[in-house]
């Protein structure tokens, strides 16, 4: 049985064996799914984001289609955070819930503790079709309640990203029927935008993280620190393209500790992708030669190329992409997202880069697929 890591360092590298690629073990059932074949989506929810291009306008006079309430407001929540968390939607039963930000995020103090632990992914970048450029990925963890978070900071670029709002305080079944709490209840949702886990804004910009092994990276004293989610933040709200995605990466040290060192699969509009990772104290950057890109559980970097024999999830994909020339469906991805899944994938979700579609399944339940939009810069 081949794994992806040839180096496991300590217990992170140990956890993230215990979830992560490795070959499907023949006396264990197949952590693919039965059918590979075309399941049209049965239910379909349309949400569209009618952000203001503008710095941010009150949510009183807010054109959004989800209107905001400001009912059960107390003296604690401004009108602001009030109209943020009365726009909390159930829209699955996993759960899935979908909210709005409304105004400036970045002065909050995190009322959350800890970093999340490892996770097993599978992201990929499909660019072949310049029309239909799309990003997929599959979080593998345990339970995870979702949020599909809007945001528009002001001065920012809007977006929409995956939340596990486990990292909130909303675990097991404290995470089924917040729309029924007080709004004051739910406070701990107004953290949700530092802590994406995937995300694309309003330029095209799509990015997502995988746990790998330690990268050794050491400080750098004339750099400001930030964490490993709160980078995703920092990109999704400044950065147009990948190459001012990888200026903001290269001006923060990357702080890991407490959590599963990471890297970054990154792709824009223009068709670029790059992969970050941080191998042998040095970030290393690795950029799409074809018309695809794709990362799971294993730094790229330290391994021969080409990459195959790693991970089996790897090998599908870019197999699977390879076959395709970068040109998938949406269903298509899907499905790439469904063959690769495994018993712990919590969520899979199809970002359209081109047309700012995203399409999201709960728990493995790919004939129940949701439909939202995120306004793209010039529509």
């Amino acid at each position: 049985m081949s794994i992806c890591y040839k180096v496991f360092v300590a217990l992170t590298s140990i956890l993230i064996l215990v979830v992560g690629c490795r070959e499907a073990d023949p006396a264990s059932p197949t952590p693919v799914p039965a059918t590979s074949t075309s399941v049209p989506p049965t239910t379909e929810t349309t949400y569209t984001s009618v952000w203001p291009e503008t710095a941010f306008t009150s949510p009183l006079a807010s054109t959004s289609p989800i209107e905001p309430t400001v009912e059960s407001r107390t003296d604690d929540l401004s009108e602001e955070e009030a109209a943020t968390l009365g726009s909390l939607e159930q829209v699955d039963e996993h759960p899935l819930y979908t909210m709005h930000y409304y105004g400036a995020y970045d002065e909050r103090v995190s009322s959350t503790t800890g970093s999340p632990p490892t996770w097993a992914c599978s992201l990929f970048a499909a660019l072949g079709d310049a029309d239909n450029m799309l990003y997929g990925r599959n979080f593998d963890w345990e339970f995870s309640p979702a949020l599909l978070l809007f945001t528009d900071p002001p001065g920012g670029y809007a977006s929409v990203s995956m939340v596990d709002i486990a990292y909130l305080g909303f675990e097991g079944d404290a995470a089924s029927g917040l729309t029924e709490l007080p709004l004051v209840e739910r406070q701990a949702l107004l953290d949700a935008p530092r802590m994406p886990f995937d995300g694309m804004n309003e330029r095209g910009l799509v990015i997502s993280m995988a746990a790998v092994s330690p990268g050794d990276m050491q400080p750098d004293p004339d750099k400001e620190t930030t964490g490993s989610l709160r980078i995703i933040r920092k990109m999704l709200d400044r950065a147009s393209n990948v190459d001012e995605a990888l200026a903001i990466m290269q001006s923060y040290n990357i702080d890991m500790t407490g959590g599963p060192p990471l890297h970054y699969l990154i792709a824009d509009a223009s068709g670029r992708s790059v992969l970050v990772e941080f191998y042998q104290g040095e970030m290393v950057v690795t950029p799409n030669e074809t018309a695809w890109h794709l990362a799971t559980n294993f730094v790229r970097a330290s391994v021969d190329d080409p990459a195959d024999g790693n991970c089996w999830r790897y090998d599908e994909v870019s197999q699977r992409l390879a076959d395709a020339k970068g040109q998938l469906s949406t269903q298509d991805a899907i499905d790439l997202l469904a063959d690769v899944s495994q018993e712990i994938t919590e969520w899979s979700i199809v970002y359209g880069i081109s047309t700012g579609e995203i399409n999201v399944s709960m728990g493995r339940q790919y004939d129940d697929v949701h439909t939202f939009h995120l306004s793209l810069a010039g529509e």
